[in-house]
């Protein structure tokens, strides 16, 4: 086969990582073919949102898409912690993190996933770079030295330069390679579900730690003149499965409690969805002409605004050392380019999740010395600027 038919990269999954990756090479007029087994015509369906920082918005605006999307985008202007404490009749520990301490105007936006996901899509389906293969999945996959040969569920075979799977955390081409990974349960799953409340958000997070995990209130943009928030709250599995099964009237008063009442009168809108919470990193992001990204190369609870976030962060390395091997004429799939990028990327995901377990076992502790210890080291950043930047610009990626 003549060597310039072959697509340069072959991409397994088309959720939020695998259009952001695909639009991006698209944009260095790399051709793209790419797999998603599943029918992405429910992409609007999706109720959930993303609380992306200004890393990931500098990604939408290079490709284009940001004008599209910021009208739906509320701005995250500050992040407020409440700890509740070791005794429920203390008073609260609370610490504020406002942009204008790493001088900056906000932390990023919380986008709609539904919006996302068809402004990229639209975009990329406009790209002559881009093929899309919807209900066909790469099943099997053979790495040489110029190129690597995938099959599909449909019988269709392929060679390109380079595969990356952005399949999720049960990635079918991570464990056909045999690539171990590290994994950590919590006993925790995590809802989501969005709300409307009385008082206005003022375009602040605000996250209360108490026993089980944390229960974080983003703010959205609203439609209307009623205040609205997404909620993720991770809390033990018992508790996550009895609020779940609540009727609304019931579910809405014991979600104004847990808010402490910051929002006034809340009332869940739409659907609650669940899933399991734990941790899982990759003991490698790369095989011969195959990467790893996003969760099929590490997973952690939704604490901080970092998964999705992190996932990013691999996507802008790719892209670069991809680029970089462009202008260079190297082949983008070759030995010596993916381990800059295994260089690059497994000690900062590395310590990213391993930094996100500590901050879930501290956040869903019930030893009381914890707790309070928690408790003062909120209180004691409130005296620290030094402190609460240094924080800040490690949240950012900084």
């Amino acid at each position: 086969m003549n060597e310039k038919k072959y697509p340069n990269v072959i991409i397994s999954g088309l959720g939020i990582s695998g259009l952001i990756t695909a639009s991006l090479l698209c944009k260095e007029k790399i051709k793209v073919e790419c797999f998603e087994p599943h029918d992405i015509s429910k992409f609007h369906a999706d109720q959930r949102t993303t609380a992306f920082l200004n890393p990931a918005i500098e990604v939408f605006k290079e490709i284009g898409i940001w004008e599209e999307i910021e009208p739906f985008s509320q701005p995250l202007k500050e992040m407020e912690i409440i700890d509740v404490g070791s005794q429920k009749k203390e008073r609260p520990g609370r610490v504020v993190f406002e942009p204008k301490e790493v001088n900056i105007e906000n932390f990023g936006y919380n986008v709609p996933n539904s919006i996302l996901r068809l402004k990229l899509l639209a975009w990329l389906k406009k790209n002559q770079n881009f093929v899309l293969n919807i209900g066909d999945s790469i099943v099997k996959h053979y790495a040489f030295d110029d190129n690597i040969l995938v099959r599909t569920s449909k019988g269709k075979e392929l060679n390109g330069k380079l595969l990356i799977s952005c399949e999720g955390k049960e990635s079918a081409i991570r464990k056909r390679e045999k690539i171990n990974t590290i994994k950590t349960s919590y006993s925790q799953l995590a809802m989501v579900f969005q709300v409307s409340h009385s008082r206005k958000h003022k375009d602040r997070t605000t996250e209360i730690l108490d026993v089980g995990g944390p229960f974080t209130i983003i703010p959205l943009r609203a439609s209307s003149k009623q205040s609205q928030s997404t909620i993720v709250w991770m809390d033990n599995s018992d508790a996550i499965d009895e609020a779940y099964n609540l009727e609304n009237a019931e579910f809405n008063s014991l979600i104004s409690k847990k808010s402490l009442g910051i929002r006034g009168n809340i009332k869940i809108v739409g659907k609650r969805q669940t899933w399991p919470v734990s941790s899982q990193l990759s003991k490698t992001l790369i095989s011969k002409r195959t990467v790893l990204i996003a969760e099929s190369a590490h997973v952690m609870p939704p604490t901080g605004a970092q998964g999705l976030n992190t996932s990013v962060e691999d996507i802008i390395a790719l892209h670069n050392i991809c680029k970089k091997a462009l202008k260079n004429n190297e082949d983008i799939g070759s030995d010596r380019v993916l381990r800059q990028y295994n260089i690059k990327r497994f000690p900062l995901t590395g310590s990213k999740v391993f930094g996100i377990h500590l901050l879930n076992k501290i956040s869903m502790t019930e030893n009381s010395f914890l707790r309070i210890a928690r408790k003062n080291f909120l209180m004691y950043l409130n005296h620290s600027p030094f402190l609460k930047r240094t924080l800040i610009k490690a949240g950012l990626g900084k």
